[in-house]
């Protein structure tokens, strides 16, 4: 049996933005976001990779980084939604912002989509390769493992949601972050 190796690379890149607090209405000053790509990999049998290999991975890992930063923009500019990268906590006087609740929206269902995904793919990974008696029951034990996993982690998700909508709701003035986008554009232009 041979050994190989996996191959990685991620790319990120800052993006500047400011916002003026809701709560205690004060500037927060300079702040940097860290908009980071998608993992990119590669599988070898080699521990080192090639030339060709090596650029094709750091190419793969730039076009996950073109789509972050792309995504990322289109949702705060269209829709004001605002990723993780963009923290909320006022320096000042620690709150969180309203805008921030978008974002927390926006990924509510990732991780309960992907577990019943995966609770579906082991349930029928047993039934179907399983070469026991009871491979029914297995299936179904493992497919009710992932969902109830992903019902507990779409209630949490929930929670945080309701919670910040909570701490935000007193706020007596509405505002969104001023990002520098002008300082990405290199990378909105490609």
């Amino acid at each position: 049996m041979g050994t190989y190796y996996k191959h990685r690379k991620t790319e990120s890149i800052k993006v500047p933005y400011s916002f003026r607090c809701e709560q205690c209405m004060k500037e927060s000053g300079p702040l940097t976001a860290t908009i980071s790509g998608m993992e990119a990999t590669i599988n070898s049998n080699f521990k080192n990779l090639d030339e060709k290999r090596e650029q094709k991975l750091g190419k793969m890992a730039h076009e996950n980084l073109v789509s972050a930063v792309k995504e990322a923009h289109q949702n705060a500019t269209g829709k004001n939604i605002y990723v993780k990268a963009f923290k909320d906590e006022c320096p000042h006087c620690h709150k969180p912002q309203s805008w921030a609740v978008s974002g927390l929206k926006n990924d509510m269902f990732s991780t309960p989509i992907v577990c019943v995904i995966l609770g579906i793919i082991l349930g029928a990974g047993c039934y179907f390769f399983a070469d026991v008696e009871n491979s029914l029951t297995i299936a179904i034990a493992a497919a009710g493992i992932c969902f109830v996993l992903a019902i507990g982690i779409l209630l949490l998700n929930v929670i945080k949601v309701s919670s910040k909508k909570k701490q935000t709701s007193t706020a007596t003035q509405k505002n969104t972050p001023v990002i520098e986008w002008s300082a990405v554009q290199n990378i909105l232009n490609e």
